[in-house]
């Protein structure tokens, strides 16, 4: 699969978190990727690995955005 199509996929994961009301409450990088800890409201709780350079700078742009709708 290319990376192209791999930052895509990983997008869609991220995207349907945040459709479905995640927040993202945890990020752990290593040399393999981010993995992203997400609450929902409801209690419930999910991890994601990220592994594409475009899909980790997606989700910091969801972090940022997710801080600025707190405040």
């Amino acid at each position: 699969m290319s990376e192209h199509a791999q930052f895509i996929l990983e997008k869609q994961k991220l995207d349907g978190f945040v459709a479905q009301k995640f927040k993202i409450v945890g990020v752990k990088e290593d040399l393999s990727g981010a993995w992203l800890q997400f609450e929902h409201p409801g209690g419930e709780t999910a991890t994601l690995h990220l592994k594409t350079a475009n899909a980790r700078k997606y989700y910091a742009t969801l972090l940022i955005r997710q801080g600025q709708e707190q405040l």
